[in-house]
């Protein structure tokens, strides 16, 4: 993946702050365990587990929804993006391999500072 497809802090507080990114609208996957989440997140994310993303994906839109309380972005969308981010980079890569393999390419990005980082930089 070009390096282009890997965001900054700076980029992503903007698209959770603002649900956009590049004047797409832009959903932020948290990829970590629930309990992980449950320590914090970055706001407005939303999260699938990596150990259940693969099963996710090819689950029904609406059973995915029951399950998720979200809708992901279309494939290669050309007005929705979708943003990865884990804690610390490590489980964003498997999840970026995952997400390709089920065709998203063009309007998939990547956190790899992840919540690590992001909970430093947000209290300054």
């Amino acid at each position: 993946m070009a390096d282009e497809k890997s965001l900054s802090f700076n980029q992503v507080r903007e698209i959770s702050n603002t649900g956009t990114f590049n004047n797409l609208a832009a959903t932020i996957l948290d990829v970590r365990s629930a309990a992980e989440v449950d320590g914090g997140r970055i706001p407005n994310a939303v999260n699938i587990p990596i150990g259940e993303l693969g099963q996710a994906l090819g689950l029904a839109t609406d059973q995915f929804k029951k399950n998720y309380q979200f809708v992901l972005p279309e494939r290669n969308s050309k007005t929705e993006a979708l943003l990865i981010y884990c804690k610390s980079g490590t489980r964003t890569k498997m999840a970026r391999d995952i997400l390709e393999k089920d065709g998203y390419k063009d309007n998939l990005y990547v956190y790899l500072g992840g919540w690590d980082e992001f909970s430093v930089l947000d209290k300054k």
